[in-house]
């Protein structure tokens, strides 16, 4: 009995030495500390005893996912889905503009100098027919050139050899038959030489640099969603190579050249472009010209006409202009009735069928510019994963890298997200 009772004694001496040490402080303000419970001066709220250390928290794998940082994992409860393996068609549509076809350019040059007296057309793009009258010319040379003619005809009539000699000296400096004729038959001299367009089609004013075009830069690519920022690799073109120079005539512009003007022999004063033959220029993203092939039909639908046209792509040049990468498509077109007109904007629509891949709804992608990312599920925490991306069709993208069939990502991944600072996607 005496050795319990001493035992028990040796206990009570033990709890009142450590409830003598025990501490309180407050929790806003922990430099008011007390030796017994009370409330806090400052503040008023009770205070709390403060721990000896002795006691430990176990982290298990559940309170390690929670407690990730909060830029890289995202506790939450929302709608989940998983990719799926289908076959889609995809759609690719992109503006563009109707404009000639180079290759079907003529040039309508001076073959003597000389000083325009008369210009029967003014402006850029004028229709004009073959054998009218563009101009006409007052030209020394000429006028040399007609007497000898007519002193020969006149002194010379049956040396035929002679005679045509000097109608052939006239035919190079660039008169027609008709006119050389005319020549003789009038018995005079003209001063004013008619230059005839060799062409149909519709005029345009040349420039030093090359055959003038209407600007195919008035469109600017703004249908190019999702195009890269990154600048290609050799063998892409700048796009401020479409841009028209300040000497390059636009459609109705006013001839620069004006009556009064001397031209030099052999100047090409004026193109003729054939208005049969033309393309239709359109601008597609770097993403959806991966599915673009040569020789892929393509729908037309021209600003203005009912009619759908049917064509094929004949062309793919790729550019980069603005910060964006993007494909420049053509589609030679034959318009033999006139029914379309330069300038004109038109819409093409490419269709696509894929082979099986997988796919998502578009909502539960976020892109950040450089890159693509879903939010993944694992341990009920939500957390961005990298995926790479492909084509799109009606809301749905497709995956080429990072997730299975098995995965289960987020519905909708902005509801996930505040700013695209809050990301810190965790995979390479």
């Amino acid at each position: 009995m005496l050795l319990i009772a001493l035992l028990s004694a040796c206990n009570k001496s033990k709890d009142q030495q450590a409830h003598e040490h025990d501490e309180y402080t407050c929790s806003m303000h922990p430099q008011v500390l007390q030796d017994k419970p009370g409330t806090c001066p400052i503040c008023g709220m009770d205070l709390v005893k403060k721990s000896n250390g002795e006691s430990q928290t176990i982290i298990t794998e559940d309170i390690k996912t929670l407690a990730k940082p909060t830029n890289s994992s995202v506790v939450a409860s929302i709608q989940t889905i998983h990719p799926t393996l289908k076959t889609l068609s995809t759609t690719a549509r992109a503006d563009g503009i109707i404009s000639y076809d180079t290759r079907k350019t003529y040039s309508v040059p001076v073959r003597f100098a000389g000083r325009i007296e008369k210009l029967y057309l003014k402006s850029n793009y004028q229709p004009v027919r073959k054998g009218q009258v563009i101009m006409e010319i007052y030209s020394p040379e000429i006028v040399t050139a007609q007497r000898e003619l007519l002193y020969v005809v006149h002194e010379n009539k049956e040396d035929n050899e002679i005679v045509n000699a000097t109608k052939e000296k006239l035919r190079l400096l660039g008169l027609t038959t008709d006119q050389i004729e005319q020549v003789i038959s009038n018995g005079k001299e003209s001063y004013s030489i008619a230059i005839l367009s060799p062409y149909s089609g519709y005029i345009v004013e040349s420039t030093t640099s090359s055959a003038p075009l209407i600007s195919t830069n008035s469109i600017q690519p703004s249908s190019m969603n999702g195009g890269a920022n990154k600048k290609p690799n050799g063998g892409m073109q700048s796009a401020s190579g479409m841009s028209p120079s300040a000497s390059t005539p636009t459609q109705g512009s006013q001839f620069s050249i004006r009556e009064g003007t001397y031209v030099t022999a052999g100047q090409s004063v004026f193109n003729v472009v054939d208005g049969t033959r033309l393309w239709a220029e359109l601008y597609f993203s770097a993403s959806e010209g991966k599915q673009i092939r040569r020789g892929d039909p393509i729908e037309l639908q021209v600003n203005g006409l009912d009619q759908t046209i049917a064509a094929r792509v004949d062309f793919i040049q790729p550019f980069f202009g603005e910060g964006k990468q993007f494909l420049q498509v053509r589609a030679y077109l034959n318009d033999s009735r006139n029914t379309l007109r330069v300038g004109q904007l038109v819409t093409g629509k490419l269709n696509r069928s894929e082979a099986p891949a997988l796919w998502i709804p578009k909502v539960a992608l976020l892109d950040l510019g450089v890159q693509q990312i879903v939010f993944i599920k694992t341990k009920g925490t939500f957390a961005p994963f990298k995926v790479k991306t492909g084509l799109e069709s009606d809301g749905w993208i497709e995956l080429k890298e990072g997730l299975d069939e098995s995965s289960e990502i987020a519905a909708n991944a902005q509801y996930l997200v505040d700013s695209e600072s809050f990301i810190k996607v965790m995979n390479p």
